[in-house]
């Protein structure tokens, strides 16, 4: 009988919302945050980081220690998932006691649309993938067969978002455990095929145009993506659940497959230099695999896109609801998914160009974000760890100044204006992006503190008020 009850609770539609979740459905562990951060991670499109380290001309040694410090923005989402437990509702929810209600709506219009860019790299990834999955059963290229691979994929995604928290649980197990030992393989087979003498000879680069660089693309692409989405998973956890627990899980899930994947990337750009540029470059690794590695491979690889294309799509859909907009959240996923689809068919069939911006992409979004992630993590630390968060202010409360607090949001522009001043890239030119700034991507780390020390001394001189 349970069986066929659990059963249920996975192909039955979440209908939760942006809501507190109740406590009857807090049924959570820090084990299912493993299964859920280490499947979203899993991807093939790891590799490519990898690669994309290398392409800043360093060194094998330290193009590893660019990795490493680059995933460890992920203990960032492991601690910011604590306030999923205490505040049972999602991240950018949450942000309202901050900013204000209505003040919310900026940082949460902004997210929506970064999530919205994820979602169409997925698509076009899972779509490009799927297409070259059907080219190695014998299928011819064809315009008609990157359709159908469209269509397949994102109704593949769009569905699983659909069935909501439970199924992408349930699927992220599955994923890992089965297609895991295969990306695996995958790894072992680019370790034992490296040639060595090629990787250790890699002559070393610029610790601040080359390294920091490395290391912000990697940050970006990984916790500081994702450190915004840590609330909308950690909220169904028992109130009862260890936050060493909580913490453990969520940071180890996210680098254990990430380590692995830019380690065989880095190994990979020996016989790949050109990866970082293709525009295809998951069929690009592909190339150098045998025939028999060749289709487990591109299956392992859809099935790790598409956990990153639901865990997108279901955080974009909830910030849809953050905005106010009174739709349910299978209106909001369907919304979603048409903006999505649009931008991935003017990306497969108008552009044709997918690699070239990604970077830039990345770094202009982690700008955003990490702002932002610096106002709310230092907002946890002194205020609601030990408060909590009011209901009244989550969903009700406007206050004196029309439900927006401009002293917060002034503070996460600050951080976000400084970022750009000293970041080029292909979206944007800062005037100040010169000497130590001139391709060093310095403007992460800039934005992070700027925002926080602002953030900082506005608390400490509303303490000091009262």
């Amino acid at each position: 009988m349970s069986t066929q009850q659990d059963s249920h609770r996975f192909w039955k539609v979440e209908r939760t919302g942006i809501n507190i979740v109740p406590l009857s459905e807090r049924t959570g562990t820090p084990l299912d945050l493993f299964w859920v951060w280490s499947a979203a991670n899993i991807g093939i499109l790891g590799i490519v980081y990898g690669a994309i380290i290398v392409s800043f001309k360093l060194s094998f040694l330290q193009s590893v220690l660019a990795a490493l410090l680059g995933l460890s923005s992920f203990a960032l989402v492991g601690y910011l998932s604590f306030s999923g437990k205490v505040g049972r509702t999602t991240t950018l929810t949450l942000s309202r006691t901050i900013f204000g209600i209505k003040g919310n709506i900026a940082p949460t219009v902004l997210f929506w649309f970064i999530s919205m860019g994820w979602e169409s790299i997925n698509i076009v990834t899972g779509t490009l993938t799927l297409s070259a999955l059907f080219q190695a059963c014998g299928l011819p290229e064809s315009i008609f067969l990157t359709v159908v691979s469209m269509v397949l994929f994102a109704g593949l995604s769009i569905g699983v978002t659909l069935l909501g928290k439970e199924m992408v649980i349930a699927l992220q197990r599955w994923v890992i455990k089965i297609f895991g030992v295969m990306t695996l393989v995958v790894v072992f087979y680019i370790l034992f095929t490296t040639r060595w003498e090629a990787v250790l000879a890699m002559p070393s680069g610029s610790w601040l145009t080359g390294f920091l660089p490395a290391v912000s693309v990697v940050a970006a692409g990984s916790g500081i993506a994702w450190a915004a989405t840590s609330a909308d998973y950690s909220r169904y956890q028992h109130e009862n659940a260890s936050k060493v627990k909580i913490f453990t899980a969520v940071t180890a899930g996210g680098m254990i497959p990430l380590v692995l994947l830019l380690f065989a990337g880095i190994l990979l750009s020996v016989q790949l230099p050109d990866l970082p540029k293709s525009e295809n470059p998951i069929a690009h690794i592909g190339s150098i695999l045998p025939d028999w590695m060749l289709i487990p491979y591109l299956m392992t690889a859809i099935a790790g896109i598409v956990i990153m294309a639901v865990m997108s799509l279901y955080s974009a859909s909830l910030n849809l609801l953050t905005l106010g907009i009174k739709v349910k959240r299978v209106h909001a996923v369907a919304i979603d998914s048409i903006i999505v689809l649009s931008v991935a068919i003017y990306t497969l069939f108008v552009t044709g160009d997918f690699m070239g911006p990604f970077i830039a992409f990345l770094i202009f979004c982690g700008v955003f974000l990490v702002s932002w992630e610096a106002i709310f993590l230092l907002d946890y630390i002194v205020i609601s760890r030990h408060q909590g968060y009011c209901t009244d202010k989550l969903f009700n409360y406007i206050g004196p100044n029309g439900g927006i607090k401009w002293i917060p949001i002034l503070c996460w522009l600050l951080g976000a204006l400084a970022g750009f001043l000293v970041t080029q890239n292909d979206f944007i030119s800062g005037p100040w992006a010169v000497g130590i700034f001139a391709n060093s991507s310095l403007g992460l780390f800039l934005s992070f503190f700027v925002s926080f020390i602002c953030y900082g001394l506005y608390l400490m001189l509303n303490r000091y008020k009262k």
